[in-house]
């Protein structure tokens, strides 16, 4: 556990480094073009350096150390680096289609374009417009430079080309798997595997790409990234699944979020689909009544939640993660030669703190 944990924060103090580098270039780099151009670059840097767990591109890292733990590459966490601005480049445009208004502790990147226009404009409307449109903008800048991050680590020739077509495959599952979450919500024909599906595109996708990314820079077999692509799909999906869980059963204490969140809203979580498959007709019915009701009381959220438990959804669920994490885990025993051991156990262990978590 000491060694899982000292991996962590040192793999995550040399993201830290690298990103500060990277973002500071960006910024040296369009000086010349003025304030207005500078002060954009640096608000794009504040919103990727608040925080985060960092998890993709150190994933990158062990990707690669699981190969060879002996790192022969320069630039490893500048490609590493390429993950993150993509995840947050996509967080950043989530934040303008759910309207929020911060994102880990600061305001979100609409909202601080927006308030600046009203400040010199005074007209409500202009400003909402001009936010959405610096989003939009912000939001393509970090797609662009997540590219960018791997062409500027000078990886040889066919592996910058390989973990270019990685990039631009997570890249096209976030997107796809936004698109069917949406159709999903009214898919009177969507099954638990329909959400498991979405789940692989629009979160596993950067876990599986990130550890296959690493491990391609290392020159990895076949075989080895087939286990690390295995791996980063059922660790991915068993993570969303537990995340589901702690939306409607969590400890309000340790989350920090509240278990009424997802009900009130009509989310359509894992919970849901499991419960639509094993419930009565009469609980499906008062499920369709209660689930994201204006205005709904604290014991109708309760009265959802015992659906959830009464039908077996909830035991479905639980048992579904586990079946998901004891697979992926499993799926790394199979890469020949076999990984490290040191990483190998690092990723069983942050596989196990993911999806088992309770905060």
């Amino acid at each position: 556990m000491t060694d899982y944990m000292d991996i962590l924060k040192e793999e995550t103090r040399n993201v830290e480094q690298a990103l500060e580098e990277f973002l500071s270039e960006k910024i040296e780099e369009v000086s010349q073009l003025g304030s207005w151009h500078k002060k954009y670059y640096e608000n794009v840097k504040e919103y990727m350096m608040r925080g985060g767990k960092r998890l993709r591109p150190i994933l990158v890292a062990v990707g690669y150390k699981a190969i060879r733990e002996d790192v022969e590459i320069e630039n490893l966490y500048r490609a590493a680096c390429s993950v993150e601005i993509l995840h947050n480049g996509s967080l950043l445009h989530d934040d303008l289609i759910d309207h929020d208004e911060t994102r880990r502790g600061g305001k979100t990147f609409h909202a601080t374009y927006r308030d600046l226009h009203f400040e010199r404009s005074k007209e409500k409307n202009e400003s909402k417009d001009f936010g959405m449109t610096m989003a939009i903008l912000g939001g393509d800048s970090l797609i662009n430079m997540g590219a960018a991050a791997i062409t500027s680590a000078q990886l040889d020739p066919d592996v910058s080309t390989i973990c270019q077509h990685y990039y631009q495959h997570s890249f096209r599952g976030l997107v796809d798997g936004v698109l069917l979450e949406m159709n999903m919500i009214t898919d009177p024909d969507a099954t638990p595997e329909t959400y498991l599906q979405m789940v692989k595109m629009k979160t596993a996708v950067l876990f599986e790409r990130s550890l296959m990314m690493g491990a391609v820079m290392a020159r990895a077999t076949k075989s080895q990234l087939a286990a690390l692509e295995e791996f980063g799909v059922k660790a991915g999906q068993a993570f969303q699944v537990q995340d589901d869980i702690l939306g409607s059963f969590g400890d309000e204490a340790r989350t920090g979020k509240s278990t009424s969140g997802d009900i009130r809203e009509g989310k359509k979580t894992y919970l849901v689909f499991e419960t639509y498959e094993r419930a009565t007709p009469e609980q499906r019915k008062e499920l369709d009544d209660l689930l994201g009701k204006g205005g709904m009381t604290d014991e109708e959220v309760q009265r959802v939640k015992n659906i959830f438990s009464k039908s077996g959804a909830l035991e479905a669920c639980q048992e579904r993660m586990q079946d998901l994490l004891k697979s992926g885990q499993g799926s790394l025993d199979k890469a020949e030669p076999p990984l490290t051991t040191r990483y190998k156990e690092f990723l069983i262990g942050i596989s196990n703190f993911l999806a088992q978590r309770n905060y």
